[in-house]
């Protein structure tokens, strides 16, 4: 296996593999090496290594993940061995796998409860990517008063355009999180994308007390904070007041915010207390569309705020070309940038323009606050 540099064929195929299982997803959705491929010994020892290896690897060993990524590629190997003499499966794996089996295996609710490690990885082909690892349950299905347990699909298609073409709207920035949860978009922020300050904000102090040490575990700690701010309420002066009465805000964040509309007056109110102490700040919004309804309503709303607003356009992959940040397509995502001026709107399309020639672009929206609607 080589060691850094740019990834390609069967390596990029094995490095891809690594970082959906070091992300969680469904063992079921993970495409595996191939049979040809898989069979190798150093192919077997590189999957040891890299996620078994309780001596250098803990975020899978010996989890109920861990036992069913094992399990499957167990008899993907197995399929895989045209000669018994000759292809081997390798001993570590095999052993790793009968400890898993003598251990208790865990309720499936628990199991879906259950708060565990997940690395994220950039999605660019360089083998030594940067990662964000957080504190969650992957699991865990939208039930009130759960939602800021784990990381959104929209959150990471916001963090895969803020690490692209929209970063230089982070690098050496001031960025308030609103709905931030368990903290993956300001840490990523803090910790890869040149971010000088970063507050993270959630109604949820439980949540929030998660996100801190999300923080510290990935060594931002002095550069993310936290603070409870619940929307429409006078709690954002108490919150302005915990990350630092002295920063000017230059961009507000927020992911998957656009699921009630009954929730949009409070929203709305809070953008705007945020506008009125920061003016020149600038809004991105990233939200998946269950409902047109429900953009509607927000699309509205912005407009009876004197808001203006803009969708970026940025695509998702499809799933099989992912190669970081890994999100279900089911839904499609928007992401949109909103502003109190028209001028700050106008020279956020300018910069996406640029940027457009070499990777996504922004694009106009019939929305009542548009500039080229």
């Amino acid at each position: 296996m080589s060691s850094g540099g740019i990834l390609e064929g069967n390596q990029l195929q094995l490095e891809i593999f690594r970082r959906k299982c070091m992300q969680m997803l469904d063992p079921d959705e993970i495409d595996y090496p191939m049979p040809w491929f898989l069979k190798l010994p150093t192919t077997q020892a590189w999957i040891y290594d890299n996620l078994f290896d309780k001596n250098t690897v803990s975020i899978l060993s010996y989890s109920p993940y861990a036992f069913r990524i094992l399990k499957r590629l167990i008899t993907a190997l197995e399929a895989a061995v045209d000669d018994p003499e000759e292809d081997e499966i390798s001993d570590d794996l095999v052993s790793c796998f009968a400890e898993l089996l003598t251990q208790r295996v865990k309720d499936e609710i628990d199991c879906i409860q259950e708060k565990r490690l997940v690395t994220y990885t950039i999605p660019i082909i360089d083998e030594d990517a940067p990662t964000v690892t957080i504190l969650e349950a992957p699991n865990l299905l939208s039930s009130k008063g759960d939602t800021g347990n784990r990381t959104w699909d929209a959150a990471l298609l916001l963090g895969t355009f803020l690490s692209s073409s929209g970063r230089h709207y982070v690098q050496d920035k001031s960025i308030l999180e609103l709905g931030g949860g368990l903290g993956f978009v300001s840490i990523l922020c803090g910790k890869h994308l040149g971010a000088k300050h970063v507050l993270v904000t959630d109604a949820s102090e439980a949540v929030l007390e998660t996100a801190q040490q999300n923080a510290t575990f990935n060594g931002v700690e002095d550069i993310v904070k936290t603070a409870v701010l619940e929307w429409g309420t006078p709690d954002i002066e108490y919150a302005l007041g915990r990350g630092s009465d002295s920063v000017s805000y230059d961009l507000i964040l927020g992911s998957d915010m656009l699921y009630e509309p009954r929730d949009f007056p409070a929203l709305m109110s809070t953008i705007q207390d945020l506008f009125t102490r920061f003016p020149k700040s600038q809004v991105f919004i990233s939200s998946a569309i269950r409902r047109e309804e429900t953009i509607n309503s927000f699309l509205q709303a912005c407009k009876e705020m004197s808001f203006f607003v803009e969708r970026v356009k940025i695509d998702s992959l499809p799933e099989d070309k992912q190669l970081g940040f890994f999100h279900l397509t089911f839904f499609e995502v928007h992401i949109y940038l909103v502003t109190r001026s028209r001028r700050l709107l106008t020279c956020g399309r300018e910069f996406l323009d640029m940027m457009s020639k070499k990777e996504n672009c922004i694009e106009s929206l019939d929305s009542p606050r548009v500039d080229g609607a």
